[in-house]
């Protein structure tokens, strides 16, 4: 493909491509996650990768008289170090990792069923009753939820499930 015909639609999409990245982007920054957000932004981020591939392609010379002066060489190396940090697991002192659902959820798992039944509104009993009206055993109300999930051989979450 000559690289005039290529430059006619790779720079548009780049251009495109780049205000459906950051628009869904910025949204899911501020956890804003309407409609289909999170997965057009997964998803269709990749032509934003193919666009700029393709607008490398066609714009070759141009590119890499950018990149052989110091300012371009600095803004490359730069965003190139930030991409490998990106991959260290950056403990911040303070700071709980995970998203706190997650948190939550981990802790109700390794808490007794007589403690879940109490955050969820619902007497130790009730909580058993439930349980046991949807077929999963309990030993008693000191279990945690991970150990009633662990003996009837299904998941914590749908254990947390039916109690809430």
């Amino acid at each position: 493909m000559k690289t005039e015909k290529l430059r006619e639609w790779a720079t548009p999409m780049t251009i495109g491509a780049f205000v459906l990245t950051a628009a869904t982007g910025i949204m899911l920054f501020f956890k804003i996650e309407l409609g289909s957000v999170k997965l057009v932004h997964e998803w269709l981020s990749w032509l934003l990768v193919i666009g700029t591939i393709t607008h490398l392609i066609a714009n070759w010379r141009a590119s890499v008289r950018y990149l052989s002066k110091p300012l371009g060489k600095v803004i490359l190396i730069s965003f190139l170090l930030l991409t490998c940090v990106s991959f260290l697991p950056l403990n911040v002192e303070g700071h709980n990792s995970g998203h706190p659902l997650k948190r939550i959820s981990d802790t109700l798992i390794q808490t007794s069923l007589q403690e879940v039944a109490q955050v969820a509104n619902h007497t130790p009993e009730e909580a058993t009753d439930i349980l046991q009206s949807k077929g999963i055993a309990i030993d008693g109300q000191d279990q945690t939820i991970s150990e009633i999930a662990t003996r009837n051989r299904t998941s914590p979450l749908l254990v947390l499930d039916a109690i809430f």
